[in-house]
């Protein structure tokens, strides 16, 4: 899985990134909330990033922010929604004024996203009701880890405990537990080992 990728910034426009990575462009669709954020052309740039696999295509998506991503994949779980509405609703919304349409069952705002309608709002708020707040505070909890050495091999950890299927929740705390017990410096698969320790 490509968790999220840092290069190049090729080029840009407000739904289509090009991101060079040691000679290979990533294209990538994003909604308008991470193209204001992105950097200048030729500049370095790091996005997450959502794979999205079909029968007929493979996609990549890019998001500014964590909690985007958390979003758009939250999206794309109700029944109904595919990747161009849920970038619809990433470009029409911030992450902020979602989580607060699904808290106050505010359909109408939904409604002022482009193509949502008001049985789409509504199923939008019946199945993401008991999910998207908890779901999108884990993702901004992740986004405010400091962009320094410990904070990335942090996150690549709880990527990689992902990966074996461990739940969010259950592998940070596991990283965080084990950071405390271990000295600065220790590697990656060291951190992932003892993290499975403690689940």
């Amino acid at each position: 899985m490509i968790d999220r990728i840092r290069g190049k910034l090729v080029s840009k426009l407000p739904t289509y990134a090009v991101i060079d990575v040691e000679g290979v462009g990533y294209g990538l669709h994003i909604p308008l909330s991470t193209y204001t954020r992105l950097c200048q052309v030729g500049g370095i740039q790091e996005v997450y990033t959502y794979l999205y696999v079909r029968d007929d295509a493979i996609q990549l998506y890019g998001f500014a922010a964590a909690e985007e991503k958390e979003l758009f994949g939250l999206l794309l779980s109700v029944s109904g929604v595919g990747p161009r509405m849920a970038l619809g609703i990433l470009s029409g919304l911030s992450v902020d004024e979602f989580r607060q349409a699904v808290s106050d069952e505010d359909v109408s705002l939904l409604m002022t996203v482009p193509g949502i309608g008001k049985k789409k709002g509504q199923r939008l708020l019946l199945e993401l009701k008991d999910r998207v707040v908890v779901s999108l505070t884990e993702a901004a909890a992740e986004d405010r880890i400091p962009a320094t050495v410990e904070g990335r091999l942090t996150r690549d950890a709880v990527s990689a405990l992902l990966s074996l299927g461990c739940k969010v929740e259950e592998a940070r705390r596991a990283i965080r537990e084990v950071r405390k017990i271990l000295p600065e410096g220790t590697s990656l698969e060291e951190l992932i080992k003892e993290a499975l320790k403690h689940l």
